[in-house]
C-alpha cells in the first residue's frame, strides 16, 4: 500500500507563525505589567509622615538611601541617620566646587552628580559608597574617635566633615611629602589597615591622607596607630 504524504498549504504556517508571535507579545506584556505593579506596590502602603521625610531631603542620592533606610517608606527610620541622609554625599575628591555660588556635588556609588543652591549648613557626609543602616558600630567609632581631640580640626565625626575643614586637610595633604623614614610608616600603615584613607579616592580619601602625614610628622604615630584611625574613620556605610 503506497504511503500517503499529507500536504499543508504553507499559508497555514505563517497564520501559525503569526498566532504563536502574539501569544509571547501578549505574554510579555502581562509579564511586564504585572512585574511594575508589584514594584509599585509598596508605595501603595506609604507612610505619609515618612513621604514628608523623603521629600525633605534635599538631593537624589539622601532619598534614594532614605527608600532603602525605609524600606520605601514603609519603616521608620533613625532621625540621626535621617540627618546624615540631608547632607552631602559624594565621592567627588574635589571639594573646590563645593564653595561656588552653584556648589556641585559629585556623584557616588549611591546617587547621581547634584546642583544645590547652597551647602550653608551642610557637611560632607559618608554613604558614598554604601548606605548606613545600623548606628551601633557608628557610635563605637565616634566615641574611639575621641582620643584624636588633640589634634586641631580633625572630623570627630566624619560622617559630618565640614568643607572648610575637608579643604584644610585635602590642601595639606597636596603639599606635604613625607620623608623617606616617614613614608615607611606610611606604607606600613596602607599593608596593615581594613582599607587605608577611605575604600575609594574620594574627599574623605585625601583628608585622611592628609591627617595620617600630619600624625606621622607632628605627633610621630607609629604604622598601627595611623592605621586604627583609618579604620574608626570610616564612613562608606555600615
Amino acid at each position: 500500500m503506497q504511503d500517503m504524504k499529507l500536504e499543508i498549504p504553507t499559508k497555514y504556517f505563517a497564520i501559525g507563525g503569526a498566532i504563536g508571535a502574539l501569544a509571547i507579545i501578549s505574554f510579555v506584556l502581562i509579564s511586564y505589567h504585572e512585574t511594575s505593579t508589584s514594584e509599585s506596590m509598596p508605595l501603595q502602603h506609604t507612610d505619609n509622615k515618612l513621604l514628608d521625610i523623603y521629600n525633605s531631603i534635599p538631593t537624589q542620592t539622601g532619598k534614594g538611601i532614605f527608600m532603602v533606610q525605609s524600606k520605601n517608606l514603609t519603616k521608620p527610620v533613625d532621625p540621626e541617620l535621617v540627618d546624615l541622609d540631608s547632607q552631602i554625599i559624594s565621592c567627588s575628591p574635589n571639594v573646590d566646587g563645593l564653595l561656588t555660588s552653584s556648589p556641585n556635588i559629585g556623584g557616588s556609588c549611591t546617587g547621581p552628580n547634584v546642583n544645590l543652591a547652597s551647602v550653608k549648613g551642610k557637611y560632607l557626609s559618608g554613604q558614598c559608597c554604601g548606605i548606613l543602616q545600623n548606628t551601633t558600630e557608628y557610635h563605637k567609632h565616634l566615641e574611639k574617635l575621641q582620643q584624636y581631640s588633640n589634634i586641631p580640626d580633625i572630623p570627630l565625626n566624619p560622617y559630618k566633615t565640614s568643607v572648610d575643614v575637608a579643604k584644610k586637610w585635602i590642601d595639606y595633604d597636596s603639599k606635604t611629602t613625607l620623608n623617606t623614614s616617614e613614608q615607611a610608616v606610611y606604607d606600613k600603615a596602607m599593608k596593615i589597615s581594613t582599607e587605608g584613607p577611605c575604600c575609594c579616592h574620594c574627599w574623605h580619601y585625601y583628608v585622611n591622607e592628609g591627617i595620617a602625614k600630619k600624625m606621622i610628622r607632628d605627633y610621630e604615630y607609629n604604622a598601627h596607630q595611623v592605621a586604627d584611625f583609618w579604620d574608626v574613620s570610616d564612613i562608606c556605610g555600615i
